[in-house]
């Protein structure tokens, strides 16, 4: 299985289950309201880390629901109830981290960057991974990070959809949110699903 079929597949099961992954995008971009507000307030960066917290719990919750639907099962609205504090916290911390450091500007602007392609790049996995595995926690960041190390290639694919997403997002003041989160997270779901059940199978034949 190749990228380009886990993508296309992520894309259709997502158009199935159109309506509810509409409220978890817009569940999302909804707790991602309270951070914008206190960006455009320009108010003080410890509080605009607290705010970046509700939105990483929304994430969580919308990757329940991704999981279940890139495995051809059926969204459920309470899934999106099934968040994971600790993966939350930890890519609030990550997104607060590369903020801070690219407004900064200097040696913190290149660790802000860091930051933020890190957690582009593995912050998709880790939450698909905990969706897929049942992982919570450091589990689902550690898992994450072994698939991006395993098909690295694979990673960049969704690290490039993220991107794209994110600005489509901002250029639309975040009406493509409602679509752009749950569809990435759907293909990053069904990609994890294929690298697993490959890995599996490489552990069963040795």
């Amino acid at each position: 299985m190749n990228t380009w079929t886990t993508t296309s597949g992520g894309a259709v099961a997502f158009w199935h289950e159109l309506p509810r992954n509409l409220l978890a995008g817009a569940v999302t971009a909804l707790a991602a309201v309270p951070f914008a507000v206190a960006v455009a307030a320009g108010l003080p960066a410890w509080l605009l880390a607290l705010t970046t917290v509700p939105p990483a719990l929304a994430l969580t919750g919308a990757a329940a629901m991704a999981g279940a639907v890139a495995r051809g099962g059926a969204a459920r609205v309470t899934q999106l109830r099934d968040v994971d504090p600790v993966l939350a916290v930890v890519l609030a911390a990550g997104a607060t981290a590369a903020g801070v450091g690219l407004v900064s500007g200097g040696p913190a602007a290149l660790f802000g960057a860091v930051c933020g392609a890190g957690l582009l790049l593995a912050g998709p996995s880790a939450l698909a991974y905990g969706a897929v595995r049942g992982r919570r926690g450091l589990a689902a960041v550690r898992g994450g990070a072994i698939l991006v190390a395993y098909r690295p290639g694979w990673a960049f694919t969704l690290f490039a959809l993220a991107c794209l997403g994110g600005f489509a997002a901002v250029a639309s003041a975040g009406v493509l949110a409602v679509v752009v989160v749950p569809l990435v997270l759907t293909i990053a779901a069904r990609q994890t699903a294929a690298l697993l059940d490959e890995i599996d199978a490489v552990q069963a034949r040795s």
